[in-house]
């Protein structure tokens, strides 16, 4: 059996290059697995102030998924209270991913700074 050869820097520079990007590697999927992700969790704002747009006015509602997870099927309902009478209005969400946020408009007939506006979801899925 004949003396192995020693390895030469080109040999060392390939095996320490390789070997941090394996490190890497596993310490990203370890701190990947060590994170926990929070449940959808949707919320409704007003997100601007009403606008009359043809007699009509125009209210800008952001929906926002503050969780990690995602959500389908966001239920928005906003309901206006004017001289004692209550009008509801509702759209949907079909997918909002964590973190996403997701602009709507309701268009009422009466104006809602002649009244009490509130804004809020409903429920959803998990996929």
């Amino acid at each position: 059996m004949s003396p192995r050869a020693a390895r030469s820097a080109a040999e060392w520079t390939t095996f320490a290059v390789a070997s941090l990007l394996v490190l890497t590697l596993l310490a990203v999927i370890a701190l990947d697995a060590a994170q926990t992700d929070t449940p959808a969790a949707p919320v409704a704002k007003q997100s601007g102030p009403v606008e009359e747009v043809g007699g009509r006015f125009h209210v800008a509602v952001a929906v926002t998924n503050e969780g990690d997870e995602t959500a389908e099927a966001v239920q928005v309902v906003a309901s206006l209270q004017v001289d004692g009478d209550t009008i509801d209005a509702d759209q949907t969400v079909d997918f909002l991913a964590g973190g996403d946020q997701v602009d709507l408009i309701f268009v009422f007939d009466d104006d809602p700074d002649d009244g009490e506006l509130q804004v809020a979801v409903s429920g959803f899925t998990v996929p």
